[in-house]
């Protein structure tokens, strides 16, 4: 093709005239009439008019802001233009096939291939020789070429500046030539080009662009009386958009108040507001005091005028400019807004690569937030997977990167880790810059799990040793830095000499670091002022103050730096840091003003931390905050009320951080949040909170922070699929403003579960959005409350008393829970109406307990337990086992009567002993004396009872099946007595097993199902359909995972993991299976379990057995809990409500009335969790 050329202004007068209409509407932005004009007269041409027809049509979408119209158009005729062509057709179809390599990674991230076929034109056109003829096409072709190079360099696989260089080494001389012939629109284009090209060239190393010559190129349109005005004000624009650095402010002003006059004067419909929203976001930038409620009304409109005027780019600009200049901690409310018009509008675009660099400016979002880390999981790890059918390594990289940012959040180190490798390995591969980054996150997550002595450290400083050498070789002395103080920190907890030595490798690294700007050096220089004063204070033993001036002037010297360049995390954590300094000099020499002036700084830093919103470092300040007003208490300098005050704080701080846990799926969700509930920070928190209440006769107040520490994972999640009173429901629908707000939260809800993970990102801002509006009425408060599973009030757990007492009025409630404080179990105990709780400590010791159990309870591997041997002495003599026990119990004999019901809540190891088969002091087995119901916490309690009531349905009379499927409301039986390898098999216990299921589902007209047919589909469809489920068989139990916890099946076993992705509807769920209700309990009463995971999925209750129980006693448990069933319904019951705790206690006892049974080992086996009840 050399010599070829394609004069873009030789066409057609026809086509000449509409081409030129059309761009009299575009430039004013009238894309509608710009395309119209085009698109209802594309088909009367054919040829080259017909190419250049196209070519504008996608220019237009382009300037639009519609990446992928563009891309569709231009491939509508792509596979004609071969074989045939005229030299002219030719010039055209090579610019056209340039576009599309451009478009194509914008719209799906791929690059490969495009580069590949942007080579081969560019081969073909010998390097794009017509630009120096001033070939109209070949220009546009090659302006196109270089920006998918420099797009490739960013996003896919860099290369070498020069390579770059050479690529838009023609760009000044074409401009002039331009310029002398007065084609000024395509003057315009290289200068945006060229802007874009500057703005990238300091990251891609490419010297051959500057400033000054930009500008030169603006001034030299400018300077051209007769230039077209509507290209003056863009070019103006531009100049003031990207010349805040280099021009001064009176200049930027004029040059923008200029372009305003001509976008006013020819009707432009959004050129006035492109610039203003500029001077916006820049004003933003100087004085972020800028952002008044006035400006964001403005730009409110703005907006909208966008919207109604489809200015798709204008929109973008403007918006991303804006979020560019608010500080990260000024806003989040506005921010997240402008993400979510930034993520439509990217949508709208079709192009995947810009929808993904909002996505991730989204995720940034929630990072720095904190507290949010779990949707940044879910959106980070569902765009990796996305961006996996390209190769886009950038992205890639970043996705990984964020991912492993959120699990560090989550302090799951070894998943950080793993995302860190992954993007230090995809970075690796030409974006040294960033994998710097990718290491830092790795050396952190490396230090968080396993360096807490000199000998697990070596790996680590090894791995620090290399990349710091990595990192000092490429010029990234800043990242250097933070390595070396990342090894310094640890060293410093860890009282390591070692420190010294790196301290002043850091400092020697900071004098030699001539390339970081002065906000960065001023940064580094302020962390190592941190750490000499931290190190300053640990070795000070002095109790003099002169001994403590030095340490306190480093801080305040790091703290300056910090807040010179408005860096109030690093400031807030500076001041934490300092207080605890000082808290350690009030330990050496405990006077009232050295613990005040700790607490003044743990304030202060405290009220910076809550600024910028960074919910783990609030809670870290809150914890010490707590934990040194509970010292001031225990001096006798402060309240009760105030140290109580300050650990409720500290423990809704640990509250925000479990909130979020919801975004994971069900079982992920409540792992995670026991593993929160079970730090011991928190511990700590509950704890003290114990003391300060049992210390100052605060009763009351100890009941409810005996609900606030038990269990909170299981409630947590119970509550998220809250069913919401029906009166309070009515009260807030009767309202339209609640009314309205409630139907956004559930739509948004039903919108997050149906949507992809990416999808979700957004969707759960606009529902924090919605809840934020919530939380400012009361009622609409309590309704969050409930679904968020908020430990229940005295109230609360009254008002339920109450309708426990209607329900039957012969009995009374009384909820015991027992608590571990300094080594003894006490038993905090209220009865249902009563305003005060008792509190009773309680013998034996909790080392007793468990050297009870392990005595009695454990076994090995193959061996059978103590207990269940049985025991050489009988129940009613002092040295029969449980004896040792029943202090446990003892206090309940003078606190409840005979019948009360009681609602028992274990703690810690009391959740694997059976307290129901203790006796209190007058020798009475407490079961006998009154029924029982297990929970973890009195909040689970009130969310099975609510649940249970809420979801009342009939039993149905007859076994009929609805395609297929039980019908609702059923009540089913199923068992699966099958052989099973390495364990004995009766046959005959089998057909007594498999008998029994259907007799008695008989007698109760049930369905049922045995053997082969109870397969993993039968059992998840028969527990989601079913108002009763009953299970017969094996539990297999796995120590080391819980969660492979499950029933065996005729196909396999249906696990708890499996049990927490289904949907059930309140039904009773009986499994007469041994260990069936034995649970892993955490540290926080966290049980994870068959029967967690069943409330999880929505069971109103479960009944169990907490160890293997014999076949036979399995058997004549259910007969008897089944015929007490049977004889209540044919008595009337009591109005429709069947007592499970009631029945649950005859069918125990019946059991013990048997001497093949009368050991506890079998009847104790039986506890029922959850609701008291079901309603028939």
């Amino acid at each position: 093709m050399d010599g070829l050329t394609c004069n873009g202004d030789e066409f057609s007068l026809d086509c000449q005239g509409l081409v030129a209409r059309s761009r009299q509407n575009s430039e004013r932005a009238e894309y509608s009439k710009a395309l119209a004009t085009l698109r209802n007269s594309v088909g009367r041409f054919s040829g080259a008019d017909r190419l250049r027809i196209l070519l504008e049509i996608a220019s237009i979408l382009g300037a639009q802001g519609y990446k992928r119209d563009a891309l569709e158009t231009l491939t509508e005729d792509v596979g004609t233009l071969n074989n045939g062509l005229t030299p002219e057709e030719t010039c055209l179809s090579t610019q056209i096939k340039m576009e599309t390599c451009l478009l194509r990674p914008l719209v799906t991230t791929s690059f490969k291939m495009a580069i590949e076929e942007a080579e081969v034109l560019r081969s073909q056109t010998s390097n794009f020789a017509a630009t120096k003829d001033l070939d109209s096409a070949m220009i546009e072709t090659a302006l196109t070429y270089a920006k998918l190079r420099f797009l490739s360099c960013e996003y896919h696989s860099p290369v070498a500046h020069t390579e770059l260089e050479a690529i838009i080494s023609w760009l000044l001389p074409t401009f002039d030539d331009l310029i002398s012939a007065c084609r000024y629109r395509e003057s315009r284009k290289i200068i945006y080009a060229y802007g874009v090209f500057l703005a990238s060239a300091p990251k891609l190393g490419v010297t051959n662009v500057d400033f000054q010559s930009w500008n030169r190129m603006i001034e030299s349109v400018l300077s051209v009386p007769d230039a077209p005005p509507l290209i003056k004000a863009d070019v103006m624009a531009q100049l003031a958009m990207r010349a805040d650095d280099e021009l001064d402010g009176e200049q930027i002003t004029k040059l923008e108040e200029d372009a305003i006059k001509i976008y006013n004067a020819e009707g432009h419909l959004v050129g006035a507001m492109d610039v203003r929203c500029q001077q916006i976001s820049r004003a933003i930038k100087r004085d972020h005091t800028s952002l008044s409620d006035e400006i964001l009304e403005e730009m409110k409109g703005y907006f909208e005028k966008y919207e109604a005027t489809e200015s798709l780019v204008s929109y973008q600009t403007a918006v991303h400019a804006m979020l560019a200049h608010i500080p990260h901690w000024l806003g989040f409310d506005v921010q997240l807004q402008l993400s979510h018009i930034n993520d439509e509008l990217a949508r709208l675009s079709g192009a995947l690569l810009i929808s993904q660099a909002v996505r991730f400016r989204l995720i940034a979002q929630w990072l720095t937030r904190s507290g949010a880390a779990p949707r940044a999981v879910e959106a980070s790890e569902a765009v990796y997977a996305a961006l996996q059918d390209g190769d886009c390594v950038y992205f890639q990289g970043m996705a990984a990167h964020c991912a492993s940012q959120a699990y560090f959040q989550l302090q799951d180190h070894a998943r950080a880790q793993s995302w860190a490798e992954r993007a230090a390995s995809l970075w690796g591969r030409g974006f040294p810059h960033l994998r710097t980054d990718a290491t830092n996150i790795l050396l952190h997550a490396k230090i968080g799990p396993g360096a807490e002595n000199m000998e697990a450290m070596k790996d680590v400083i090894s791995f620090a040793e290399a990349e710091i050498e990595s990192d000092v070789n490429n010029g990234f002395m800043t990242h250097a830095q933070q390595k070396a103080e990342m090894i310094i920190g640890q060293l410093t907890r860890l009282r390591s000499d070692e420190r010294y030595r790196w301290m002043d490798r850091a400092e020697q690294w900071m004098k030699n670091d001539a390339a970081s700007s002065l906000e960065e050096s001023d940064i580094r220089r302020a962390a190592l002022h941190q750490l000499r004063a931290t190190q300053l204070g640990a070795n000070i033993q002095s109790t003099q103050a002169e001994a403590w001036e030095p340490c306190m002037a480093v801080f305040e010297d790091a703290v300056s730096l910090y807040m010179k360049h408005k860096r109030l995390l690093e400031a807030a954590n500076t001041r934490m840091m300092q207080s605890r300094a000082v808290f350690r000099h009030f330990q050496l020499s405990p006077l009232m003003e050295l613990l005040q002036r700790s607490l003044e700084l743990m304030d202060i830093s405290l009220d910076l931390f809550k600024t910028v919103d960074n919910v783990a470092f609030i809670t870290s300040a809150n914890q010490y905050r707590s934990s040194t007003i509970y010292t001031g208490w225990k001096c006798g300098w402060v309240s009760a009320e105030a140290v109580l005050a300050a650990l409720g704080d500290a423990e809704e701080a640990w509250a925000r951080q479990r909130a979020d846990m919801t975004v994971f799926a069900s079982l992920e969700a409540v792992s995670r949040r026991q593993q929160l509930t079970s730090i011991k920070d928190l511990r700590d928190v509950y704890q003290l909170a114990f003391s300060v209440c049992l210390g100052s006769g605060k009763l009351r107040e100890l009941w409810e922070w005996t609900q606030r520490g038990k269990a909170r994972s299981l409630s947590d999640q119970l509550g998220v699929d809250g069913i919401i009173p029906a009166d309070l429901r009515k009260q807030a629908l009767d309202c339209p403003k609640r009314k309205d707000l409630i139907q956004k939260s559930e739509q948004l809800s039903n919108q997050i579960s149906s949507s992809t993970n990416i999808a979700r990102l957004r969707l759960r801002g606009e529902l924090d959005a919605v809840h934020t509006q919530m939380r400012a009425d009361p009622l609409l408060n309590t309704i969050l409350d409930i679904r968020n599973g908020t430990p229940v009030k005295l109230e609360q757990i009254q008002q339920l008393a109450l309708g426990m007492k209607r329900d039957d009025p012969r009995r009374d409630i009384v909820f015991v829970d027992w608590v571990e404080y300094l080594g003894h179990f006490w038993v905090v105990l209220l009865r249902g109406a009563s305003e005060q709780p008792t509190v009773v400590r309680c013998s034996p010791s909790v080392d007793d307990v468990v050297s009870w159990k392990q005595e009695w309870m454990d076994a090995d591997p193959g061996q059978v337990s103590a207990l269940e041997e049985g025991d050489l002495y009988p129940e009613d003599d002092p040295e029969f086992s449980l004896r040792a026990l029943d202090g446990l119990v003892a206090p309940l004999e003078n606190l409840t009567q005979p019948r009360d019901l009681l609602v028992f809540c274990p703690t810690g190891i009391l959740h694997s002993i059976p307290l129901h088969a203790l006796w209190i002091a007058s020798k009475t087995l407490i079961l006998e004396r009154n029924p029982i119901v297990y929970s973890v916490s009195l909040t689970t309690f009130w969310q099975c009872c609510d649940r249970a009531r809420s979801a009342r349905r009939l039993v149905p009379a007859s076994d009929e099946m609805e395609n297929g499927r039980i019908t609702s409301g059923n009540w089913t039986f199923a068992g699966v007595f099958e052989p099973v390898p390495d364990e004995s098999f009766n046959p005959k216990e089998q057909d007594r097993v498999y008998s029994l299921i259907a007799e008695t589902a008989a007698t109760l007209k049930a369905t049922s199902a045995t053997g082969a047919t109870v397969t993993k589909q039968h059992a998840r469809e028969s527990l989601e359909d079913s108002a009763l489920f009953t299970f017969y068989g094996h539990c297999r139990l796995e120590r080391e995972d819980l969660a492979a916890q499950g029933l065996q099946l005729a196909d396999g076993r249906l696990t708890v993991r499996d049990m927490f992705d289904m949907k059930l509807h309140a039904p009773h769920v009986t499994l007469v299976a041994c260990d069936s209700a034995s649970q892993g309990i955490a540290a926080g009463d966290e049980p994870l379990g068959i029967v967690t995971a069943l409330l999880c999925a929505g069971a109103g209750s479960v009944l169990g057995t907490i160890w293997p129980t014999a076949t036979r006693a399995g058997r004549r448990f259910m007969t008897q809990l089944y015929r007490r069933i049977l004889r209540h319904r044919a008595n009337g019951g009591k109005a429709g409500l069947i007592d499970l705790a009631e029945i649950t206690q005859g069918a125990a006892l019946a059991l013990r009335q048997d001497m093949d049974t009368i050991q506890p080992y079998h009847w104790a086996a039986f506890v029922l969790h959850g609701s008291w009840a079901m309603y028939d």
